[in-house]
């Protein structure tokens, strides 16, 4: 102890005597400065402002000899002037002069005013006689003599002013030396005084400081397992070294919950993964229920839905103690006291949100046991779906880490158990779909099937009577067998698109591929569309550059040339023109079958190939169409792993390109 009190004895001297040397220091200092103050105050407000006025006194009369003289010998106004200004300026310039001067230098500065009062009154007097005359020649001659006496007493004021001058600055570069002395002497006791503390300090302190900062310094570089003496040297340094291994401890401490709570976090962020990828309600409650038994030490977890549940079961708990085990009691009781994002927990000073359990469940909770409840509600968005209850047998309260995890997993089982119902009402909802439509395409091919045998059959008569099998027919009633029989044939199509809608819908229109020479098929289809492009007095032109052999189905590419060219006659009026060319390019088969029509309006042409589409100025037009023959080409040219490109200008035409792979 007495080592310490010498220490600290020897420092407070120290300090003392280094204080007063700074108090010294700084006062020598400040009375040099003052010193030198006075003596550049003394230079800058004194003795430079005198000798400035007395040089322009000097300058004035100078100008006043110049100019009178001038006008004596030459006569000219202008240097007269020169010297009525600088009569002017005297009077200011001496009255500067004697504001100056102090009490010492008043007689000197009346000495050369008087004698410059003798020359400027002989001067006005010269000034006033004829120029070049004897008389001013007088005047000049009387004059130079007096002018010589104030240059005499001007200078030897001037000489006075300048001795001071000189001797002020000596004085103040005096003072400065003496200022410099006296710090450096100052400092350098300051400085020995310093060294001699600092040799003291490190021998009775430093050496355990260091100690203590080689500790940190370890620790710093993750050797975590070191710990300072805390046994030697002064009194604060073993505290401070206690000090630093109690941080030590602690920080072990808080690495090892930091540790914990990471790995938590990592089972909670799997436990929500899995939760989430359950598709079944069920299976995301059990998983939910066995992942927070095992990462928050829970003995006992219950999970109650809210009754407007219907799809999810009511409760579940770990090890089914719900059915007639511990928890049956909490499990009766009702969740409506919860709210969305609510949380509850024992010895809680603030619930969060104001909760407030009823009796009922704080009853069932004393019959589990004096372990600690935690609570929170399931939720999704602001719904609250039901409550997740953690109960533990030990006195271990759940820590807050423990509440913020417990949440996590409650809301991933809320996301959970809502994406699960919405997962089953859909699975429900695309069953009951499936099934209504399996049964239109059935109900589709089978109206199709029954409209085409008597379709057929009306088709039959229809040219029998046309042909006159059954007498001559008057034209009139050809007219009306013609009607009947250009909608019996549009009825035919539309039952075949009806049927081939059906069928890949259902999935069974599949390409057949065969060899096949495309350029026959185009010769058929164009030869097929022919009458109806006359009589539509639309012109049909074709290029086709064959032979096209490729590998495809010859029904389906029928097909596809019959809906374009149908499509291209009926959207095009009369006296336009339809063109088809085909042609091989690039290992494929292309197919371009361009219209002078009405086109298809910008806006509408990403939904060209939808089924029952029609353009909107089709419909204005009221040009007869079902809609569907484009989604049927646009089916088969899937089918035949192809493509299709369309380019249409309203009032200008419509252009497809098929493109067709060979093989």
């Amino acid at each position: 102890m007495r080592g310490d009190r010498s220490v600290g004895f020897l420092l407070t001297r120290a300090f003392v005597i280094l204080v007063s040397l700074i108090v010294c220091s700084g006062l020598i200092e400040t009375a040099m400065v003052l010193q030198q103050h006075r003596v550049v105050r003394a230079l800058t407000t004194g003795v430079h402002p005198l000798r400035l006025a007395n040089a322009q006194l000097r300058g004035v009369l100078t100008d006043a000899q110049r100019g009178l003289r001038g006008y004596s010998l030459t006569g000219d106004d202008e240097m007269l002037g020169v010297f009525e200004a600088a009569v002017a300026d005297y009077a200011l310039v001496s009255q500067s002069l004697r504001s100056l001067a102090d009490k010492d230098e008043v007689p000197a500065v009346d000495e050369q005013l008087i004698r410059a009062d003798t020359w400027f009154d002989l001067a006005e007097l010269q000034s006033r006689a004829p120029p070049r005359s004897a008389e001013a020649v007088r005047y000049a001659s009387e004059g130079r003599p007096l002018f010589q006496a104030f240059l005499a007493a001007n200078r030897d004021f001037d000489a006075d002013l300048a001795a001071r001058t000189d001797e002020l600055r000596s004085l103040s570069f005096r003072l400065g030396g003496a200022t410099i002395v006296v710090l450096v002497a100052l400092t350098v006791g300051a400085a020995l005084l310093a060294a001699i503390t600092a040799i003291i300090t490190a021998r009775r302190i430093t050496v355990p400081l260091d100690d203590v900062v080689r500790v940190m310094a370890q620790r710093g570089q993750g050797k975590l397992d070191v710990r300072a003496d805390a046994g030697s040297g002064p009194t604060e340094i073993r505290a401070v070294a206690a000090a630093v291994n109690a941080m030590a401890d602690e920080g072990d401490r808080i690495r090892g919950a930091e540790r914990d709570v990471a790995r938590r976090r990592g089972l909670v962020r799997e436990l929500g993964y899995r939760i989430r990828a359950h598709l079944s309600v069920l299976d995301a409650i059990d998983e939910a229920i066995r992942g927070l038994a095992e990462i928050m030490r829970a003995d006992h977890v219950l999970v109650r839905m809210a009754p407007g549940c219907p799809e999810v079961p009511r409760l579940s708990s770990l090890r089914d103690e719900h059915a007639g085990g511990p928890l049956a009691p909490l499990a009766g009781c009702d969740v409506g006291w919860l709210r969305s994002g609510d949380v509850w927990t024992t010895d809680d000073p603030v619930p969060a949100g104001g909760v407030h359990p009823p009796e009922a469940e704080r009853q069932a909770w004393a019959r589990v046991g004096d372990g600690p409840v935690l609570t929170v509600a399931v939720s999704a968005g602001e719904d609250c779906l039901g409550a997740l209850t953690l109960i533990r047998d030990a006195r271990e309260p759940f820590t807050p880490v423990d509440v913020r995890l417990t949440e996590s997993v409650a809301g991933d089982l809320g996301r959970g158990v809502h994406l699960a119902r919405l997962y089953e009402r859909e699975q429900q909802l695309v069953a009951r779909l499936q099934d209504l439509d399996t049964a239109k395409n059935d109900f589709l091919s089978t109206v199709s099937h029954e409209l085409r045998t008597p379709l057929t059959s009306i088709s039959g008569y229809v040219e029998l009577l046309l042909d006159a099998e059954a007498g001559e027919l008057t034209p009139q009633q050809a007219r009306m067998l013609d009607v009947i029989g250009r909608n019996t044939r549009r009825l035919r199509e539309l039952i075949e698109e009806l049927l081939v809608l059906s069928k890949i819908e259902s999935g069974t229109f599949q390409a057949t591929p065969h060899p096949v020479d495309l350029a026959e098929l185009v010769e058929a289809a164009v030869a097929a569309i022919s009458p109806a492009a006359v009589k539509a007095r639309v012109g049909l032109h074709t290029e086709v550059y064959g032979p096209l052999r490729l590998n495809a189905d010859a029904g389906q590419l029928d097909r596809l040339l019959m809906n374009l060219l149908t499509n291209a006659v009926k959207f095009t009026p009369a006296a336009g023109t339809v063109s088809l060319v085909a042609r091989r390019e690039d290992g494929e088969v292309v197919i371009a079958v361009a219209d002078t029509g009405m086109g298809i309006p910008e806006g509408e042409q990403d939904a060209l190939f939808t089924r029952f589409f029609r353009a909107s100025n089709a419909v204005r037009e009221a040009v007869p169409g079902t809609g569907l023959g484009l989604a049927i080409v646009s089916t088969v040219v899937e089918n035949h792993h192809g493509r299709i490109d369309v380019q249409s200008t309203e009032g200008v035409g419509t252009t497809f390109t098929i493109h067709l792979p060979v093989s």
